[in-house]
């Protein structure tokens, strides 16, 4: 399955050779925020930090996530 945000990253990190690897992070943090906030609800803001391996882009991303929310279920 591929997801629209790993086109836009890999577009990003392979077309602007030049970009800022903190900007990277910031959007990278934005786009994973919209899609967390589905499925958990966040206590603090997601981290992303980014590390260059050799020809490597690693990223690491933290959450704390207060509670999974429910799945599969109509609330009264």
């Amino acid at each position: 399955m591929d997801y629209m945000i790993s086109n836009r990253m890999n577009n990003m990190l392979n077309s602007d050779k030049m970009c800022d690897p903190q900007r990277v992070c910031e959007i990278l943090k934005e786009e994973l925020k919209s899609v967390i906030s589905n499925y958990l609800v966040l206590q603090n803001d997601i981290v992303v930090r980014f590390k260059k391996e050799n020809n490597k882009n690693v990223f690491f991303i933290e959450l704390d996530a207060q509670r999974i929310k429910p799945f599969g279920y109509i609330p009264y």
